[in-house]
């Protein structure tokens, strides 16, 4: 059982030599009914997301639309190095996830979005004004989770997101 990330080396050498080859492998990792093993997967997808974030993204597309909330989360969940360093460019794929509806996948995605915030709060909060008009619970869940960190940098835009919220 491959349960820590020397486990899967191999196989981020070889997603990070050809990605393609590797995403039918880590998205069983991902689908695990263990923890640990669906935690492996993410840290694989962002070592291979370092050197190939484009290909990661883009399969990350697909995955987010999966019926396993495992692997909707995964699709989230190994793009925390891409967010902190380009996060707009990972938006597509949290849009898709932005109503999901596990908690599981939503901690994820504010989790993402708390990780962005370091990066570029403007880009966090923008987004979440967006969605903030949405008036979906779930997508309300992830907006407060999402911004407690832009809380420190832009307390009151964070506070009008808020309160719009609360007024939905």
């Amino acid at each position: 059982m491959l349960t820590k990330v020397s486990d899967i080396k191999n196989i981020v050498k070889d997603g990070i030599a050809s990605p393609k080859d590797v995403f039918a492998k880590i998205k069983q990792l991902a689908a695990d009914p263990d923890w640990k093993v669906r935690e492996v997967a993410a840290t694989a997808l962002v070592e291979i997301s370092k050197k190939r974030q484009n290909e990661v993204i883009s399969e990350m597309l697909q995955w987010a639309a999966d019926k396993d909330p495992n692997i909707r989360r995964s699709a989230s969940e190994g793009l925390r190095d891409v967010a902190r360093k380009n996060p707009e460019i990972i938006l597509p794929v949290l849009e898709k996830l932005k109503t999901d509806e596990d908690l599981y996948v939503k901690k994820s995605v504010a989790n993402v979005l708390r990780n962005a915030t370091r990066k570029s709060p403007i880009i966090v909060i923008d987004t979440c004004k967006k969605w903030a008009v949405l008036k979906n619970a779930n997508t309300n869940w992830i907006i407060k989770d999402g911004l407690k960190k832009a809380k420190q940098s832009n307390p009151s835009e964070v506070a009008k997101i808020l309160d719009s919220l609360l007024n939905n």
